[in-house]
């Protein structure tokens, strides 16, 4: 059977760049390694609890945002619920909030710092014109391309600046500052794009977070769903040993049982480094191997996956709450990326069976704790030696579980039914993201916008979807990533 487009790798980039061509009619074949659809995006079953593996919630699910449209055309239907509950706790502050998207919190931070009003009215004024020009891109008109330092100023003027260097032009206190921080990042205001932040908070959460009914699986699920009505086709436990390449032109895939499957279009949806070291048998051209030699990828997590018992004190708590024990943000990423993990590291608390009730069994909860963590902690987690690497993980997860003990629930331990824990090798070992990267590539001014690997590769025929290429990572920024490539395909095969 002859394929159009072979595409390595089931995440959000790879499932919705194979829905929007198997949509045209294009031969569409999905290689995934693993056992089901994905990547980072899937959802387990552990006695009766039902947990997602990494995701806390997805963003653009409102009638017309950004993640909702892009399912509908691809004739996918699900039932998102609006997070409507957070709570941020910081060093000496927390920060409440119930239902309400971006200009909610802002509102609620005008009243606790009333001095710093003006820099955050600023502050909206800026974000918001970068979002109008950052819509205006997907309709740019070939004059605009041509004058574009004039028509998208703020793209241009913001394009290498950080997050911090804002912050810090507009506000004075360091807790307003810390509460404007509190974003899906492993990088501190001081390696973090704001042309990111920008666009994050126009495109993504602007109208505030969502949970799918089910779980975060049933996305991934839907998409592949929708790839196979169309006439595409999945083969799951397939991994692609190397790319088939005659000159410049790429002309299929092996597998490692050495299936040969030819295709004139190939879409990575792996790492970088997985595409251009691994699967090129011949390597890069010189050029492109030295800039991914060069890029920084995001830090890992460390997570713990609860079954816990109802109590009162958990079923008034909110979906979400996140918990900061340390001020200097930017001392706690030096600890992490020299592979340190503090005492008290910054952790967030999700329990998405408060708004989806059949994720756990009666008189109980699914709870997921999440920390940011390097690969490097202890020699690479002491891995080589099965008890080490065990008694390490179990030593993390209690002393996460004791921060939610002393600052969130009272009595936490004592309702715990069980917990499973996935280190940073975990996440390698599942998905092949380069040392368990949360996020793909960190996104840093350099790693972000035009700065950011383009979809289209210099191969010809050989195109990136997913968190390691344009526009951003996350759930909504992975599927984008694979819209713009199955957007870039179908302009070749047209033209």
């Amino acid at each position: 059977m002859g394929h159009d487009v072979v595409i390595i790798g089931t995440g959000m980039g790879g499932l919705t760049a194979g829905a929007l061509l198997a949509k045209t009619g294009l031969k569409v074949l999905l290689l995934e390694k693993g056992a089901q659809p994905g990547g980072y995006v899937v959802s387990f079953r552990k006695q009766g609890f039902t947990f997602d593996a990494t995701g806390v919630f997805v963003g653009g699910c409102e009638p017309g945002g950004e993640f909702d449209t892009l399912l509908r055309e691809v004739g996918v239907q699900l039932e998102f619920k609006k997070i409507d509950a957070i709570r941020n706790i910081y060093p000496g502050f927390e920060i409440s909030l119930r239902g309400g998207g971006f200009d909610h919190y802002i509102e609620r931070l005008k009243s606790m710092f009333p001095e710093e009003n003006q820099g955050v009215e600023r502050y909206e004024r800026i974000i918001s014109r970068i979002g109008v020009e950052v819509e205006a891109l997907s309709e740019i008109k070939w004059y605009k391309k041509a004058l574009f330092p004039l028509f998208f100023w703020h793209l241009v003027r913001f394009s290498e600046t950080t997050h911090k260097t804002i912050l810090d032009r507009l506000f004075k206190g360091h807790e307003l500052k810390m509460a404007l921080s509190s974003l899906p990042v492993t990088v501190p205001p001081s390696r973090l794009s704001f042309l990111f932040v920008a666009t994050l908070l126009n495109k993504v959460i602007s109208q505030g977070a969502y949970y799918p009914k089910g779980g975060m699986g049933v996305i991934s699920e839907a998409l592949a769903g929708s790839i196979e009505r169309n006439g595409g086709r999945i083969r799951y436990r397939t991994e692609a040993a190397r790319l088939l390449t005659q000159g410049n032109r790429v002309t299929g895939v092996v597998t490692h049982e050495g299936e040969v499957i030819e295709a004139p279009t190939v879409i990575s949806n792996v790492s970088l480094p997985q595409t251009f070291r691994s699967l090129l048998s011949e390597g890069p051209p010189s050029s492109l191997a030295r800039r991914v030699d060069r890029l920084e990828y995001s830090l890992s997590n460390f997570i713990v996956y609860l079954g816990v018992r109802a109590a009162p004190e958990l079923n008034s708590l909110p979906f979400f709450t996140y918990l900061r024990s340390i001020s200097d943000l930017e001392g706690e990423y030096r600890m992490l990326r020299n592979g340190e993990i503090p005492e008290n590291p910054t952790l967030i608390m999700v329990i998405p069976s408060l708004i989806d009730p059949s994720l756990a069994p009666e008189g109980a909860h699914a709870v997921k704790l999440l920390s940011v963590a390097p690969y490097g902690y202890r020699n690479g987690w002491d891995r080589t030696d099965r008890r080490s690497y065990q008694a390490l993980k179990d030593e993390m997860a209690q002393r996460l579980i004791a921060q939610v003990e002393s600052r969130i629930v009272p009595g936490f331990t004592a309702k715990i039914l069980f917990h499973e824990a996935a280190t940073p090798i975990t996440l390698e070992r599942y998905t092949g993201n380069e040392q368990g990267a949360m996020y793909g590539l960190a996104t840093t001014p350099r790693q972000f916008g035009r700065h950011r690997p383009s979809n289209r590769t210099p191969i010809k025929g050989l195109y990136l979807a997913g968190h390691y290429t344009r526009p951003a990572h996350g759930i909504v920024g992975a599927a984008i990533s694979g819209s713009f490539t199955a957007q870039m395909i179908l302009s070749k095969l047209k033209g």
